[in-house]
């Protein structure tokens, strides 16, 4: 009787990890692969549902000696036709303060690649020259409502998966 308890509690267990995985967990799988056959997919490349208008940052670590290709997926009938994605760097540093006080570190950022400024472009190639932290911050604009559809009451579906997708190879060495 006592197996059976605990055979019924692990059953619950699993099915409640099933199902709370997102189905928005494995979407970075649906973004085109870079043509370079020597990128290879990156561990830290995830999915996840975000809300449209709010951003959300996908922290990750990249390595001196690397070149890094970051791509962005995400369903279109919520999120819209693009994302406004930004890579950050995040640096931690001693904090100002008064003398004899206790010193304290903030995180400063610092935007390095936005891809308004890049015709809202899905992805971004580039050669890391030391390692550091970074984001990956996305912010999904939403896709505008028809005010046909719009009922009194109603709310839109504002909640989408994004994919993001990362590759990475070693710098080729080239020239002399």
């Amino acid at each position: 009787m006592q197996m059976r308890s605990i055979l019924c509690a692990a059953a619950l267990a699993l099915s409640t990890f099933a199902l709370a995985q997102s189905p928005c967990s494995e979407y970075w799988k649906s973004a085109p692969r870079a043509s370079d056959v020597r990128f290879k997919v990156n561990g830290q490349s995830k999915g996840a549902s975000v809300q449209v208008g709010i951003p959300t940052e996908l922290n990750i670590i990249i390595y001196k000696g690397q070149d890094y290709r970051i791509s962005f997926v995400y369903d279109e009938k919520i999120i819209g036709d693009h994302v406004v994605a930004r890579i950050i760097e995040k640096v931690r540093q001693p904090k100002a303060g008064k003398p004899g006080a206790k010193p304290g570190f903030e995180d400063v950022t610092k935007v390095i690649w936005d891809n308004q400024d890049h015709d809202m472009v899905d992805a971004v190639e580039f050669t890391a020259t030391s390692t550091k932290r970074i984001a990956v911050e996305i912010t999904a604009p939403g896709v505008p409502e028809d005010p046909k559809n719009a009922k009194k009451g109603t709310k839109a579906n504002d909640i989408g998966c994004i994919g993001i997708l990362i590759e990475h190879m070693p710098t080729p060495v080239v020239g002399f």
